[in-house]
């Protein structure tokens, strides 16, 4: 049984803590000051990301958000990987990934290029025709595989973490983009 890509429900949420807050936890420690890496680990709890995605989820499903979109890649059942995406009403052209995460003993499957083609797909028959993706300037893997993908380097720009400003670089898409294989 291959990787099945499906949109979220409540019942993904423990899973989908899981997924978020372990692979965030091992995707950048090392890149932000070690204090703020340590701040999110000693308080960043599973219970408190499935809230989260249960109030995305809910939003969604009460047309509070409804171009956003919450997908995640199942393998054998599981919850290994999530994308998740919004578009501004300032920007109704614009949707962004605002996280995108594939387990780490799911990375270098494909599975990240497949949810950000669902993605685009999600926003086809929209007036969406721009995506980015924002990651930490540091974060040289997620630059590598964005650029391998055919991302084009849009933006950079600084955000606040506790305080601290950190770098960021964004990625673009047109949504009528193909894929580098």
């Amino acid at each position: 049984m291959g990787i099945e890509i499906r949109v979220a429900t409540a019942e993904d949420t423990p899973a989908m803590a899981r997924v978020m807050v372990d692979t965030y936890l091992a995707a950048h420690r090392g890149q932000m000051p070690e204090h703020l890496w340590q701040k999110r680990r000693d308080e960043w709890t599973y219970s408190e990301s499935e809230k989260g995605w249960r109030r995305v989820i809910a939003d969604i499903d009460d047309e509070t958000t409804p171009d956003d979109a919450l997908l995640v890649a199942m393998d054998a059942d599981q919850v290994v990987a999530l994308v998740y995406s919004s578009v501004s009403s300032a920007t109704p052209d614009l949707a962004s990934v605002k996280a995108l995460y594939v387990e780490v003993t799911h990375q270098r499957r494909g599975i990240g290029r497949r949810l950000v083609r669902a993605v685009v797909g999600q926003y086809g028959p929209t007036s969406v025709n721009v995506l980015h993706i924002g990651v930490l300037a540091s974060n040289a893997p997620a630059r590598r595989f964005y650029e391998s993908i055919g991302g084009r380097l849009a933006l950079e720009r600084e955000f606040d973490e506790e305080g601290v400003m950190l770098p960021e670089v964004v990625y673009e898409w047109n949504m009528d983009m193909s894929f580098r294989d």
